[in-house]
């Protein structure tokens, strides 16, 4: 039988990673040109432009942090699968899949009730604006059911990862991007036969695509990777799997929703400077999504090549992967960061026409490219943590520097921490208060400074941890 992906553990690392790496930047490249296209089509509504564009911002974070909690299950796949095939055990890969199945259905069920019953509660502690809440009530809810069908995607594209085989995912990306794409303009405007839905429409088509991914991956799956398929009646509960594959995502999955948790905290703290600086930080995020491709694409390429040499107890090539990827991405990301530095508030301007949106843009992409130029440094450590499967590091990180570094900087560096009460009248109020005067003027700008502390600090510590070498120890034993 012909097995489909790369063999990790031998050939030329930076020709290897290249391969891995390429078709997962243009899936990324794809996946952000969701956004970008709702961001795009969103801002050409005229007068409803900002709020429509304010609710697409919204709805990232939070949508965000509901998913985080299948993320740690995506890199618990693409980790075991890689190091099973490193090792040569394919009746294990058959195993981790039919867990898998087990936990999308499950998953799926949790996901869509607490998504649709708390909604409400969350909006409002996202402090939206009650101009716009029913509209991204609507919004996000229909986000929400396309999310599942992520996640069928998303898994198929972790066991894809973990075989070595980053286009099969890219081709599917590339239809289903493609449809939304078309579909983004037909209805949101009401082109041809399609009614008028505005805002909605992008939602719509999101879901539409997003289903359209999750059929094409279940064929895929099917047809090029048979190997990996267990019959139905394994398919059922196998305790010391599910054990492995919990061992790896609870710990990812923590960090991605604390992660995504702390995200909605800063989006309240945007929202609360209305939809000038919600605008602003919406593109922002996309813009900054879209130019860390690179390095998000050599991190997955990474994970997976780190997993199936440590599966095949190779750790040397392992280590020297880490450093080939590290080279990689710092020659890639200066070039992005210095790009969006210089023409920050072009791009913003690309996307909405507004002059006060346009300012805070340009002021805010003369920091936020920095931080992500840091931050790439930070990717490569975090890859090869979850391709060995060691994803605790991972989540020490990014909590840490999200709630014990950057959340509590923008509080400090605004001056908002300044309005409570019991520090009033304290030694400290004075200091506070020195430190937030840089950004009185334009406090919302701690968002971006606080951006670069933390992931400074991070990736500083990403290193040391690396260097006691902890991660190169099997997650499937020996």
């Amino acid at each position: 039988m012909t097995v489909t992906g790369i063999d990790l553990t031998r050939g030329n690392l930076l020709k290897n990673l290249m391969k891995l790496s390429l078709p997962i930047m243009l899936s990324n490249f794809f996946q952000t040109f969701y956004n970008l296209t709702d961001a795009f089509w969103l801002g050409k509504l005229g007068e409803t432009a900002r709020e429509a564009v304010s609710v697409a911002g919204l709805a990232f974070p939070l949508i965000f942090f509901l998913s985080s909690f299948g993320f740690g299950f995506v890199i618990a796949g693409t980790s075991l699968i890689a190091q099973y095939k490193g090792a040569n055990k394919m009746e294990k890969m058959k195993e981790v899949v039919g867990q898998f199945v087990l936990i999308i259905a499950i998953f799926s069920l949790i996901f869509i009730s607490v998504g649709l019953i708390f909604i409400n509660d969350i909006l409002h502690l996202l402090q939206t604006p009650d101009e716009i809440f029913d509209l991204a009530k609507r919004f996000i809810s229909i986000i929400i059911i396309g999310m599942v069908f992520m996640f069928i995607f998303l898994s198929y594209q972790s066991f894809s990862h973990g075989l070595g085989d980053t286009i099969s995912p890219m081709k599917i990306q590339i239809i289903s991007v493609s449809l939304n794409v078309v579909l983004d303009p037909l209805m949101i405007f009401g082109i041809g036969f399609f009614p008028r839905m505005g805002t909605i429409g992008a939602a719509w088509a999101t879901l539409i695509a997003r289903v359209v991914a999750a059929v094409i991956a279940v064929i895929f799956l099917f047809r090029k990777t048979p190997y990996i398929i267990p019959k139905l009646p394994e398919i059922k509960p196998a305790k010391e799997m599910l054990m492995r594959i919990l061992k790896i995502s609870i710990p990812a999955s923590l960090a991605q929703s604390m992660t995504s948790f702390g995200f909605i905290i800063l989006q309240g703290f945007v929202n609360s400077f209305g939809t000038i600086v919600m605008s602003a930080y919406a593109i922002n995020n996309r813009i900054i999504s879209f130019f860390m491709m690179p390095a998000m694409g050599v991190s997955n390429g990474l994970a997976s090549i780190v997993g199936q040499n440590i599966g095949a107890q190779k750790i040397k090539r392992a280590e020297k992967s880490v450093n080939v990827a590290l080279l990689l991405v710092l020659a890639i990301m200066f070039t992005g960061s210095l790009l969006v530095y210089l023409y920050g508030g072009s791009i913003t301007q690309f996307f909405i026409n507004d002059p006060k949106v346009i300012e805070v843009g340009r002021r805010m992409f003369k920091v936020t490219p920095i931080a992500s130029f840091i931050f790439g440094i930070l990717f490569v450590f975090i890859g090869a943590f979850n391709g060995a499967g060691h994803t605790k590091p991972v989540m020490l990180l990014n909590i840490g520097r999200l709630w014990f570094i950057r959340i509590p900087l923008v509080y400090i560096l605004s001056g908002t921490v300044l309005n409570i009460a019991f520090l009033k009248g304290s030694f400290l109020y004075p200091i506070l208060q020195r430190i937030s005067l840089p950004l009185s003027t334009y406090p919302y700008e701690s968002l971006w400074w606080s951006m670069v502390v933390s992931n400074t600090i991070c990736s500083i510590i990403a290193y040391l941890i690396y260097k006691r070498g902890g991660w190169k120890e099997p997650r499937i034993g020996t």
